[in-house]
């Protein structure tokens, strides 16, 4: 039987009442299960970089697709990639149905959307990518809210969510894939500041130090992948999640984005310099706080010795430098 045009609208209302991610999430799933015969339903993160590529963020039952061959899951997510479309598979006695979720359409497919019913009609079919649209567009709006105002780039907060996502990933997984010269891939964290960025602000005004942090984040993305991920920090403190990559990559793509700071005319103030820390994050890291803290210690030590260069929290550690960062608790120091 179809759903009801009312049941359809109580769900709209019941996502757009909703303000948490999680929230958005959990009534989706439960829209789904309600409205159409889908008795099962999983809600994936993906992320291509990363192993495993699949992280659950929802389900309407932890044995959902258990039972599933696995081989015909992998088939269907495959299509369901490639295709960038909804994709059905049919399986002896019931019926699988993917559907890609798009957070922002420039960086390609963001999760996908699995569901598991004995039959399923094309209007059905038509009600469940409905229904993932909405909560698709209701995410980019979430999103926009996660958005430093001033220069477009993430905030914290999603600095905090991407790290612990990264940190729950790397928990359940096989150590990483090594480069061709043997080298780890590994996600990185790069924290920079601006050099004396208050004698600035003093000597030019606030206007121009404003100036000033627009021009690094036009810098940032001019840089850097589209794989990697930027964020402002906070004043003129930035960080940078670089996707999977060897220590030597993480290297030059750091010393690259300060030579183009180096070259980049800042008029009235002609050459503004950064200094920045960088450190892997590893599996069995114990919080955001922990690897936002080794960043930051080696963001310290390279402003203490000589500014304009960037640090790497391992080699300083290995050298006895500094000693291993312990944050106090497990509570974000945001």
């Amino acid at each position: 039987m179809a759903a009801s045009s009312i049941k359809i609208l109580d769900s709209i209302v019941d996502f757009t009442a909703k303000t948490e991610v999680d929230a958005i999430t959990k009534s989706l799933l439960t829209s789904i299960t309600e409205l159409t015969p889908i008795s099962e339903v999983v809600l994936l993160d993906y992320c291509c970089d990363m192993q495993p590529a699949f992280t659950v963020l929802g389900t309407n039952d932890n044995s959902a697709f258990q039972q599933e061959n696995i081989h015909q899951i992998d088939a269907l997510l495959d299509e369901c990639l490639a295709t960038q479309a909804v994709t059905q598979h049919y399986a002896n006695d019931h019926v699988l149905i993917a559907v890609p979720i798009y957070y922002e359409k420039e960086e390609g497919v963001s999760g996908v959307l699995c569901g598991r019913a004995k039959s399923l009609s094309k209007d059905q079919r038509a009600l469940v990518a409905g229904l993932t649209r909405i909560y698709e567009n209701y995410q980019q709006i979430i999103m926009a809210s996660e958005r430093d105002s001033f220069t477009s780039l993430f905030n914290r907060k999603v600095l905090s969510k991407k790290l612990d996502l990264i940190c729950d990933r790397l928990a359940r997984s096989e150590p990483s894939p090594a480069s061709e010269n043997g080298s780890a891939l590994v996600p990185w964290v790069c924290i920079f500041d601006v050099d004396h960025f208050k004698q600035i602000n003093d000597n030019f005004g606030h206007v121009f130090g404003d100036e000033v942090i627009l021009l690094l984040a036009s810098l940032m993305r001019q840089t850097f992948s589209s794989q990697d991920t930027l964020f402002r920090y906070g004043g003129d403190e930035f960080v940078v999640l670089f996707q999977p990559c060897t220590r030597a990559m993480a290297e030059q793509k750091a010393n690259t984005f300060i030579a183009n700071v180096n070259a980049r005319d800042f008029g009235a103030a002609q050459t503004v310099t950064i200094s920045m820390g960088a450190t892997q994050i590893e599996r069995g890291q114990l919080s955001t706080s922990t690897i936002l803290g080794n960043a930051d210690q080696a963001l310290y030590h390279a402003k203490q010795n000589g500014r304009n260069q960037v640090a790497f929290y391992d080699d300083l550690l290995q050298s006895g430098v500094i000693k291993t960062f312990v944050a106090e608790d497990d509570v974000e120091l945001f």
